[in-house]
């Protein structure tokens, strides 16, 4: 399901803030309680993008990681 934004025509998108999900307008950020009959029917997920051959720009602190990631 597909809303937009009453203010400006924008598309809604889910969003969380303070634990409450609701819509988003992705250009003039206004926001609207999602209907909790219509929670279902989005999905909330982060995806991190790196581009290929980021991963290993830094070598030396990857080999280190979890030395310093316990202190």
């Amino acid at each position: 399901m597909v809303e937009f934004c009453e203010k400006c025509g924008g598309m809604m998108l889910p969003s969380k803030n303070k634990g409450k999900k609701i819509l988003v307008c992705n250009s003039c950020a206004q926001t609207k309680p999602l209907e909790e009959n219509l929670i279902d029917s989005y999905t909330f997920n982060k995806e991190i993008y790196h581009p290929p051959g980021e991963e290993f720009k830094n070598l030396e602190k990857m080999k280190d990681w979890k030395k310093y990631s316990h202190d």
